[in-house]
């Protein structure tokens, strides 16, 4: 978007948040232009495959998705090196204010680092609101941080340039406390000021998929339901996870069934088959077969288009004898459907398809 300040944050309707991975950044970075004229998602700032340094993967993340909002990855195994020094509270976050600044359209999102003094955090929201116009705060423990959320709120110039996201990791089996963790603390924030602009994100995506089904299943994308249950756009904007599973884990040694998904409005559809069954190419010749695909989104997202290529030459493409280029499918589809659910009105409609 180029947009600045409120203005910027009036205009979001879709809140996508990915890392700077290898797959989410090519499923981000592969949407087609409208979408991406709409959108101004969050990346969480860590490795990038083996490279860990901090400036060179910001160099990728700016290449790859342009102007975004860039928050810190500081999860253990996925943080770059210099994390710890990035998200050190001196001279008000300093280090990761500097840091931002060094790639044009980068907007640092305020670190709420936990176990921190509260006046190192609002000098930056402060100094991030003067220097970029706009401010995210991002938490991940919403009723625990809600008095620095609530004091940020109280200590800006303009409530209208700051955007609270409420991130509230995986959701699936877990909808109605989530649901009443986020109304809880949505009402607190407007009882502090009735104009505090609010977004919901989650992931419904599981870590592991073959327990829905060994060979092909259909999954609920939980996030809208969460999102509507708690009041829909009139309550906050929506925003998720792009169709990755959010929390980290140990991954471990096992041997990957070929399994290609496919994304709609409001499920996740898949197919899995082993190579002596078929693996990829059969995958998409079934996903392609079922009542659900679209021929024409086929021809403007880059995911299906995947798909389609893999069905009809009955080879798979290059680069996707593996898992990695198959997820970066699933981001890029699913981004396309939320856009154009969140965006309708306000995205170009060159064609004629139900997203």
């Amino acid at each position: 978007m180029n947009l600045q300040g409120p203005e910027l944050l009036e205009a979001i309707r879709y809140l996508p948040a990915i890392r700077s991975r290898q797959a989410e950044l090519r499923g981000y970075s592969e949407l087609r232009q409208p979408t991406k004229e709409v959108l101004h998602p969050i990346v969480s700032l860590g490795k990038l495959g083996r490279v860990d340094d901090a400036r060179r993967v910001l160099e990728t993340v700016s290449e790859k998705v342009g102007p975004c909002f860039l928050d810190l990855n500081t999860f253990a195994g996925q943080a770059c090196r210099q994390w710890n020094e990035l998200c050190d509270p001196s001279n008000n976050y300093e280090a990761w204010r500097q840091l931002a600044e060094t790639q044009e359209g980068i907007t640092p999102v305020a670190l709420l680092r936990e176990g921190a003094t509260e006046r190192p955090f609002i000098r930056q929201v402060l100094m991030i609101e003067e220097r970029f116009g706009a401010v995210v705060i991002r938490t991940r423990r919403a009723a625990q941080d809600l008095p620095s959320l609530q004091a940020a709120l109280s200590a800006v110039n303009d409530v209208n340039s700051v955007l609270i996201v409420l991130d509230l990791g995986y959701v699936r089996g877990a909808v109605e406390p989530k649901e009443t963790e986020a109304r809880r603390v949505i009402s607190a924030l407007r009882s502090t000021d009735p104009a505090a602009r609010v977004a919901v994100i989650s992931s419904s995506y599981p870590r592991v998929i073959s327990v829905y089904g060994d060979q092909r299943g259909s999954l609920p994308i939980l996030e809208r339901e969460l999102h509507a249950q708690i009041g829909g756009d009139e309550v906050a904007i929506y925003g998720d996870h792009a169709s990755i599973y959010p929390e980290p884990f140990e991954p471990t040694m096992s041997r990957w069934v070929p399994r290609v998904d496919y994304c709609l409005d409001y499920a996740w559809l898949y197919e899995r088959r082993r190579d002596d069954a078929g693996g990829y190419v059969e995958c998409a010749r079934r996903v392609v077969d079922s009542p659900d695909w679209d021929p024409a989104f086929a021809d403007v997202a880059w995911g299906a288009d995947i798909i389609r290529r893999t069905a009809q030459s009955g080879a798979v493409q290059g680069g996707f004898g593996s898992p990695g280029n198959w997820i970066a499918a699933r981001v890029n589809m699913h981004i396309e459907r939320q856009a154009a659910l969140g965006a309708a009105d306000g995205m170009e409609d060159d064609w004629e398809g139900d997203l």
